[in-house]
């Protein structure tokens, strides 16, 4: 090795030095091969296949404003004037002489005919207008024992003595002159005054009932409506849509109508004793009790009411303080016989006379204040809650007799 040192020239050194290049220049690059491996890039994912659509639940996001600056100021805007108050009509009574339109071309339009053209007055004219006038037997036969005289002396002398035939009637029936409130000539002076209120199907006890309620509430009265019609089904739904809208008519704060309607109770007898010992114990103002529809003539039904009437005074001694029979005018003297019998079982304390809106029958109100002797207590004259009214036996006069 010294040797080949010391003698750079020779041919030996030379390629030993060569050799030695040649390893170096492969270890490079083998080297740098390796390192170029490492960094291969991975080859590229499989495509996925595109998601199925899905829809935008999101709501689009309102970008954000940068304010520059100082934001200008909004401009004034006028004040917007409030809407005048809405003036909501007041629900008043059709006028008496109007709903008794029918009655008054019916009989009183009828006596004025037989007057016409100057000829002589014939009786037996006179009479058939008074029979198919709804009046009953008994009146006809009262009327023309008074006013046959009268006949002689012309129309005017005929109308002044219906006139005081009729005041006469009424009078003997005991029906007061109603004030302010059309109910003020119901017993009122004892807490809770209960009313029974009986009649056959379809002369409108349910629609009455809720009309009375609704009256009531309006002048601030608590009261309870018990649904003692255990045999028609839609009785109790139509006693409650009643009812609500009777509640509607409270005054703020003070009035109320309740329904007593329990359920899986089918007598109506334990219906009418729950009823009065809630009224009595949660001191109600008026307790009205809603009963089955009969007819007069079905015997076993009459003594059901008589129950149901008894079982009251175990609760309260002198209830029920009105029982009222609601009769529809149209039925003219078979309603007359439906307010005998029932009187007879029940001793009717007054009448509720429906349907005089659209009757020519009205006379029966005569009849049967002369023939029973029962106050007729309201009268129904349309559909409003406000028609039905106190009956005025002076209103119902005029009504029919005037010629205007």
């Amino acid at each position: 090795m010294n040797e080949l040192l010391n003698n750079p020239n020779s041919t030996t050194f030379w390629g030993l030095i060569g050799l030695s290049a040649a390893l170096l220049v492969l270890g490079l690059l083998a080297y740098i091969r390796i390192k170029a491996k490492g960094k291969t890039s991975p080859p590229p994912p499989k495509a996925l296949a595109p998601a199925a659509a899905r829809p935008d639940f999101t709501e689009p996001r309102t970008p954000e404003l940068v304010p520059v600056g100082k934001p200008a100021e909004p401009e004034p805007v006028a004040a917007t004037p409030a809407p005048p108050p809405v003036e909501v009509p007041v629900e008043t009574a059709k006028p008496l002489s109007d709903a008794l339109s029918g009655t008054k071309s019916h009989f009183w339009g009828r006596v004025k005919g037989l007057f016409g053209a100057g000829a002589p007055l014939d009786l037996s004219d006179l009479e058939e207008v008074l029979y198919t006038s709804d009046l009953g037997p008994q009146t006809v036969e009262r009327l023309l024992e008074e006013i046959t005289p009268a006949s002689k002396q012309g129309l005017e002398s005929v109308k002044s003595k219906l006139r005081e035939e009729f005041t006469k009637i009424f009078d003997e029936a005991q029906i007061p002159e109603p004030k302010d409130n059309p109910l003020a000539h119901l017993k009122s002076d004892v807490k809770p005054v209960v009313w029974m209120i009986v009649g056959v199907n379809g002369a409108g006890k349910t629609t009455s009932i809720g009309k009375i309620a609704a009256q009531l509430a309006s002048q601030g009265k608590k009261v309870l409506v018990a649904a003692g019609d255990t045999f028609r089904a839609a009785a109790g739904a139509q006693l409650k849509v009643w009812t609500d809208r009777a509640s509607g008519a409270s005054v703020a704060g003070e009035g109320l109508v309740e329904i007593f309607h329990p359920e899986g109770i089918t007598d109506p007898s334990a219906i009418a004793f729950d009823a009065v010992a809630k009224a009595n114990g949660r001191e109600f103002d008026v307790l009205l009790i809603d009963t089955a529809g009969r007819l007069h003539t079905q015997a076993h039904l009459m003594d059901e009411l008589k129950k149901v009437k008894r079982v009251m005074t175990k609760v309260i001694p002198e209830a029920p303080h009105e029982t009222l029979i609601v009769l529809d005018a149209n039925n003219g003297q078979n309603a007359l016989h439906q307010a005998r019998e029932f009187n007879q079982a029940l001793g009717l304390t007054g009448v509720i006379l429906t349907k005089m809106d659209g009757t020519a029958k009205g006379g029966v109100a005569v009849g049967l204040s002369n023939e029973l002797k029962i106050p007729i207590r309201l009268i129904g004259v349309g559909e409003k809650v406000q028609d039905l009214r106190a009956f005025s036996s002076r209103e119902f006069i005029d009504s029919i007799l005037n010629d205007a």
